[in-house]
């Protein structure tokens, strides 16, 4: 949702539809810094956790924006545009931690072998060593 919410306020700005001003460019830089980190996943709550793919790219952008180092022209936000796009519909298309499983100790268990109707998450350990 916040990705997505990040490449409409980029349309907007390079639109000229919204002024790039401090306002504006610290909204975007806030929603894709919750993006990149992933900050708001329900079961960790305000554990950052962050990835090293396009989200990433789009917070680097955002903050140079914001910070002054490059101007916020229509090239440069052009590029903050192609960027936030695909990341907001195809994160994982540059990923340098793909593969990388963020539980590793947590697996998913139908319950249909256990007998239950629902799915559990189960946490497996055996001895001295996660699973």
């Amino acid at each position: 949702m916040m990705r997505i919410l990040a490449f409409v306020l980029t349309l907007l700005l390079l639109a000229g539809n919204i002024d790039p001003t401090r306002g504006w460019l610290i909204a975007l830089v806030v929603i894709t810094g919750i993006s990149a980190f992933r900050l708001l996943r329900p079961p960790y709550g305000f554990l950052p956790r962050p990835v090293l793919d396009v989200r990433m790219g789009s917070f680097v952008l955002a903050v140079m924006l914001l910070a002054g180092t490059v101007e916020a022209n229509k090239d440069w936000l052009i590029a903050l545009s192609a960027v936030t796009g695909v990341a907001a519909f195809m994160p994982g298309l540059v990923s340098l931690d793909a593969g990388r499983d963020d539980r590793p100790w947590v697996r998913w268990h139908s319950s249909r072998r256990r007998g239950h109707r629902r799915h559990d998450w189960v946490v497996d350990w055996e001895g001295d060593e996660w699973r």
